[in-house]
């Protein structure tokens, strides 16, 4: 990537819904270059999509689960856990902690429901709840 592809990846990250032609105007190139130089970052898979976020309920309660496992590998695991309908991330993590899963949920009940489900899966040996109070930084 050039500092081109770079400034566009990071006024994509701002602003995914900004029109090629002010993109163009903000670092000195034509619509057509920009759309040119997108298309090519798309197909290379730096671009991998764009997404809507979706403002929470406020009333709403999110957290994150450090979960570890005896053994075996952690994607055999990710068909249960996307049958959760508050889990919204999963990660493999390396280091102390096998996952991390980060779900939002409408009540504390319902989270404890989340948490109850994690509990089941297969070579489980430690599950821990971090609590979200608030999100400081989203990008």
């Amino acid at each position: 990537m050039d500092k081109f592809d770079q400034q566009i990846v990071t006024l994509l990250t701002d602003n995914a819904r900004q029109s090629n032609t002010d993109i163009g105007r903000k670092i000195g190139l034509s619509r057509t270059a920009i759309s040119s130089r997108i298309n090519k970052l798309e197909g290379k898979g730096i671009i991998r999509g764009y997404r809507v976020e979706v403002q929470q309920p406020s009333n709403g309660v999110a957290a994150y689960f450090h979960i570890n496992f005896s053994h075996g590998s952690c994607e055999e695991l990710v068909p249960l856990i996307s049958t959760i309908p508050q889990v919204r991330e999963c990660h493999s993590a390396i280091g102390d902690i096998d996952m991390i899963i980060f779900a939002q949920a409408e009540t504390m009940e319902q989270m404890e429901q989340v948490r109850c489900r994690l509990e089941t899966l297969p070579r489980l040996t430690s599950i821990t709840t971090k609590a979200v109070y608030k999100k400081l930084i989203s990008r």
